[in-house]
């Protein structure tokens, strides 16, 4: 089983955006997922009320996790035969962000290409290397054109941490297919916002499974826990 902390010292940057995609993207290349929330604003647990209302399905499983019982509940699913478990983590939380760090192995720190955004980011890269873990930049909410995300790149740069190759746009489909419960690649699945997902997937995939094989990554598909 492996696990996969979403996280940022700052809200607004679209961690459970990216969180609840990843895991129908997980859920589609036939993985047992489940995607853990420890945000006390409970979102991902709302986008789940909201795709259960919506006939969207009961999968991927979301869960409303103390971080106090992180370990035992993660244990749990490791027996359970999971194959992936998302960590849906909440901003400006250092306790619950220890918690995640510790059991993760794959950090993905979401920021869009701001001055504020920036500045968490890099608290958080130092969080997560502090934890002895390695990071993983994605830009979000980039716009078509500007110089900040060539500004933020360098950033990324300079902190020795991985950038995703893929940014995540500014796109209308995000939002619309978190209120009604879905992700973005099936809320339009030939849209551009999709193919951002995949790649992102991809490259998520690749970090936590190794190389890959005939395009996709070496993964067993078992069960939904």
């Amino acid at each position: 089983m492996k696990i996969l902390a979403v996280i940022s010292q700052k809200g607004g940057v679209g961690k459970t955006t990216l969180a609840t995609a990843l895991a129908v993207a997980a859920e589609q290349d036939g993985k047992s997922v489940a995607l853990f929330d420890l945000d006390p604003q409970a979102s991902a647990c709302f986008w789940a009320d909201r795709r259960k209302a919506t006939g969207k399905g009961e999968t991927p499983v979301v869960r409303d996790v103390n971080f106090n019982r992180l370990p035992h509940v993660l244990e749990a699913m490791r027996s359970g035969g999971a194959d992936l478990v998302i960590l849906d983590c909440p901003p400006q939380q250092r306790d619950i962000a220890d918690a995640a760090l510790s059991a993760a192995d794959m950090v993905l720190i979401p920021t869009r290409a701001e001055a504020l955004d920036i500045r968490a980011m890099t608290q958080t890269v130092r969080l997560t290397q502090q934890m002895g873990k390695r990071a993983s930049v994605v830009l979000t909410f980039c716009p078509p054109t500007g110089a900040e995300i060539e500004q933020a790149r360098e950033i990324v740069a300079q902190l020795k941490s991985d950038l995703v190759p893929v940014s995540i746009h500014l796109r209308k489909a995000y939002a619309r297919a978190q209120q009604d419960g879905q992700a973005a690649q099936e809320y339009e699945p030939t849209s551009k916002a999709a193919a951002e997902i995949q790649s992102l997937y991809k490259y998520s995939a690749i970090a936590l499974y190794g190389e890959t094989q005939h395009g996709k990554a070496k993964t067993k598909s078992r069960r939904t826990p």
